[in-house]
């Protein structure tokens, strides 16, 4: 009894830092975007993190740096996943989507990745998860009706939207199943730097591949990004991917909302009651979906 509610609180302890820092990273990007295009500024982070971090592993004699034969198609398919589709869909899309509808995506994607995990893991929904993940998306919705009325998507918003939701998902589920050697850290850096150079061609592609201002809100936005997002941040997802998918999916609510808090505190966005009630909604929504694990 005593080690499983030790597990607990290591999985809640994980599963709230990894919000705190995830939700920096749209403050650490709206940094960067008065420096460079959304999608460069992407490539850039996920190459950076690769160029970075490889070297200490790889000097590191703890760690085995170099994959094996059989370990490079895992690395490579979850890079694209997550990291070149995943991210950078949801970075490209910026430009064809507002805040309003970005948010609807990022809400629906937890509920995603749990009807996955109930249809390819065999993995039995809780009532209490099904009712937390509920009341929270209704927060996330709530949080972003103001923006809903002057809301605008294009085609190729849409487009990109429906790649990172099914992305996020799929490689949610991949990773779940993985049983690799390779230590996380390393596993994390090769991803990263792997989905990083996949996506280099893709900021030609959409003409977002051109860095304006080499000045220090770029530095500080690309090290923060590499550093607490792309390392620490993504370590903790891979952690809580392994204990639980569904339990993991469902921090992400808390993302929009400290994001919000974030603008308001940091770049003093306005923040209206509407993006309060839906906080509210979201917290409640977590503590709900959590109860599953103590009734067990």
């Amino acid at each position: 009894m005593k080690d499983t509610l030790i597990s607990m609180d290591k999985k809640v302890i994980a599963g709230l830092l990894f919000a705190v820092l995830w939700a920096t990273g749209s403050v650490a990007f709206k940094l960067g975007l008065h420096s460079a295009d959304p999608l460069i500024l992407a490539a850039l982070r996920f190459t950076g993190t690769g160029l970075l971090f490889g070297p200490y592993f790889m000097l590191n004699r703890n760690y085995r740096f170099w994959p094996s034969a059989k370990e490079w198609k895992p690395i490579i398919i979850y890079g694209l996943l997550n990291t070149t589709l995943t991210l950078g869909a949801f970075a490209a899309a910026q430009r064809y989507a507002s805040a309003g509808i970005s948010m609807l995506f990022i809400a629906v994607t937890p509920l995603i990745i749990a009807l996955f995990s109930a249809v390819l893991l065999k993995r039995k929904l809780q009532r209490a998860e099904i009712m937390g993940m509920l009341i929270a998306f209704s927060g996330l919705v709530l949080a972003s009706a103001l923006d809903l009325p002057k809301a605008q998507i294009k085609p190729a918003g849409i487009l990109l939207l429906l790649i990172y939701v099914v992305a996020y998902a799929f490689s949610s589920i991949y990773y779940s199943r993985l049983n690799l050697a390779l230590s996380t850290q390393v596993f994390n850096v090769w991803q990263v730097f792997a989905g990083g150079v996949a996506l280099w061609p893709f900021s030609v592609f959409f003409h977002q591949n051109h860095v304006h201002h080499p000045d220090l809100h770029l530095w500080v936005a690309l090290g923060w990004m590499i550093i607490m997002l792309s390392f620490v941040a993504n370590q903790l997802w891979l952690y809580l991917l392994k204990t639980d998918t569904v339990a993991a999916a469902s921090w992400l609510y808390l993302v929009p909302v400290l994001g919000y808090a974030y603008g308001y505190i940091l770049l003093k966005e306005q923040i209206g009651w509407y993006a309060i009630a839906g906080t509210i909604l979201v917290i409640i929504g977590l503590v709900v979906s959590k109860q599953v694990k103590r009734s067990r």
